[in-house]
């Protein structure tokens, strides 16, 4: 393949070297994610060119790319809808949000399957004892490759915010009702917006560390991810965030009961710890979800969802990608100030129903089923122990951003957004990776 063009392997390799920045800087910082995505496509876009003419072999399944097209579209022609009083500015947040995920999309599916740069046909390397890590590194496949990268950065974002609990530098006054909850002094957020998109992505953490448990063999390692696995849930408890506390208790649920059933005695033990461990701000903050509608944050939940209901009723083919935020005020019964914005309802499936329409929502929900189907098939038929490891923490991480999205909407942050369409991207290449790789 490389041979009839001008495009060398070094170029592709230096392409994959830019794809594994990208998701080293997902938890690191926006506008950095947003150079290097632009970086990646103008470079990407260069090598593609080069090889206009030779064709590329078929990596998503036909259904599931005509689903993602048409939810694309949908969200294009959405912006051209009547209700839309700011054009410029929904158009400029579509192509700035939107473009950074389809053009993730597109890079890691063309310069990260498992025959980007290479023919068909070409043998994988041989393993060998004894190689340093790097080299062990650059052998493996490249979704596995950006697993790892995805891993590494999760880890140091766990220790930031559990840093930050312990030694300062945790907001104090912000995201934090001190009348229902005195005892509560700071909530950690590390290098996430607010301490709510941090859950969420503790949530998504959390699902591949149990998909991993699930499979190693070594105790020791499986000792290791365990260790790691307690760090990312302590940090979950530190964010206060009680609908993602209700989502990694789903998660960490369907782990023992669907992956690793030994993990039952654990999760007791661990269950019991928790509770003999937990500090007063903790039992404070769950003993607010007795009186609901005395917890402000509660309260105006409840109040996004009625307002978000009432947009999705009286326009059921949506309000426009972007434009809840200027259509809010006039629903708003419970802030009574237009001088409040609100870029979201709070809930995933209804802010999807709401811009979108139905037909939005349910082409979104058809696309994530039809993931949901490829990762079940991957833990039934998986040929690798890390690809089967990866579909169920897919499986998990979809349960927590389900619950977690009835209660909040961190797609909303793009780095999350980014980080939720490179996984399922991943999903895919590792679904023709089990299915063409050879060992």
């Amino acid at each position: 393949m490389i041979e009839d063009t001008n495009v060398t392997a070094k170029e592709y390799r230096k392409m994959q070297k830019f794809l594994l920045l990208i998701a080293g800087c997902i938890a690191l910082d926006q506008t950095l994610l947003s150079i290097v995505i632009l970086l990646s496509l103008l470079m990407g876009l260069q090598i593609a060119w080069k090889e206009r003419g030779i064709s590329q072999l078929r990596v998503w399944p036909r259904h599931l790319k005509w689903l993602l097209l048409l939810l694309l579209a949908t969200g294009y022609v959405s912006l051209h809808n009547p209700l839309v009083t700011h054009p410029f500015d929904c158009t400029f947040n579509f192509f700035y949000v939107v473009g950074q995920y389809v053009s993730v999309v597109w890079l890691v599916t063309r310069f990260g399957n498992c025959f980007a740069g290479t023919s068909p046909f070409a043998r994988p390397a041989p393993y060998e004892d004894g190689l340093p890590f790097w080299k062990v590194f650059m052998r493996q496949p490249f979704p596995l490759r950006m697993l790892r990268v995805l891993g590494w950065v999760a880890v140091v974002s766990v220790l930031i915010g559990i840093g930050q609990h312990y030694f300062g530098g945790a907001t104090d006054a912000l995201w934090v009702d001190k009348e229902a909850n005195p005892l509560l002094r700071n909530r950690v957020f590390s290098s996430w917006e607010n301490p709510n998109i941090f859950a969420g992505y503790l949530c998504i953490v959390a699902a591949y560390v149990m998909g991993y448990i699930s499979v190693e063999k070594n105790s020791r390692k499986r000792w290791g991810l365990f260790g790691i696995l307690l760090l990312v849930i302590l940090c979950e408890v530190f964010t206060f965030s009680r609908g993602f506390w209700v989502a990694m208790a789903a998660e960490v649920l369907a782990f023992v009961l669907f992956f690793y059933r030994r993990g039952i005695l654990y999760l007791c033990g661990v269950a019991l710890a928790g509770a003999a461990l937990a500090g007063p701000a903790v039992w404070q903050r769950l003993n607010t979800l007795r009186h609901v509608t005395e917890d402000s944050s509660a309260a105006m939940r409840l109040a996004y969802l009625e307002i978000a209901q009432a947009v999705v009723e009286e326009h059921p083919l949506g309000i426009g990608w972007y434009n809840y935020r200027y259509v809010f005020p006039e629903y708003d019964f419970y802030f009574k100030n237009p001088d409040v914005i609100m870029y979201h309802c709070h809930n995933l499936f209804l802010n999807v129903a709401a811009e979108l329409g139905l037909p939005g929502l349910v082409l979104f929900l058809c696309a994530w089923v039809y993931m949901l189907y490829l990762a079940v098939k991957l833990v039934r038929k998986a040929r690798f122990l890390w690809v089967q490891a990866f579909a169920a923490g897919y499986l998990l991480m979809s349960l927590g951003i389900a619950v977690g999205g009835l209660g909040d909407h961190v797609l909303f942050n793009v780095r999350m957004g980014v980080l939720f369409w490179l996984l399922n991207t991943l999903l895919v290449l590792i679904w023709n990776v089990n299915r063409f790789a050879s060992e």
